[in-house]
């Protein structure tokens, strides 16, 4: 049986859910992706402004007791200008590579549409690994299409009604 690992870049998924104006069931979402596969871990990374509140703390706790993510949140660091730096990406990058030298799983599944992770998609090809990339259609970096084929790709706007709360 096939065995996947969800990484999901929360940060860059909510901005379409609220774009769409769609509250989300996670757990759906999981089981809509995992598609009687084994899964073998799901990640959710999260830059979060400290300290966090209570409902977001609360969020945590019951997606982590229910439905078996980890929560990998960072907390915000607030540089020049106003902007903040919350190194999500390079975060998930690290455990998305080192979770595959650790071979936990054989497919990657890549809840996200940045177009910073073409090199760890590009190393994961490399170490024979298959990527899977869920992406809203509005956000989907090009490079991620060309690197993983279409046919690997899958558009969170298509399930929308399944995963909705």
């Amino acid at each position: 049986m096939e065995r996947i690992a969800i990484f999901i870049d929360n940060s860059n998924i909510f901005k379409g859910f609220q774009k769409y104006g769609v509250q989300v069931d996670y757990e759906k979402l999981k089981n809509l992706i995992s598609r009687g596969r084994s899964l073998e871990g799901i990640y959710l990374y999260e830059g979060v402004v400290y300290p966090i509140s209570p409902a977001k703390a609360n969020w945590y706790k019951e997606l982590s007791n229910r439905s078996g993510y980890e929560i990998k949140a960072t907390f915000d660091k607030i540089i020049s200008k106003g902007a903040i730096e919350k190194k999500v990406d390079i975060h998930m990058a690290i455990e998305i590579i080192s979770l595959g030298y650790e071979n936990i799983y054989d497919t990657a599944v890549l809840v996200s549409g940045d177009g910073d992770f073409v090199p760890v998609v590009k190393k994961l090809l490399d170490m024979d690994k298959m990527v899977e990339i869920w992406a809203f259609k509005y956000s989907l970096a090009n490079a991620l299409i060309e690197k993983v084929g279409s046919e690997n790709i899958y558009y969170i706007d298509d399930i929308l009604n399944e995963i909705k709360l």
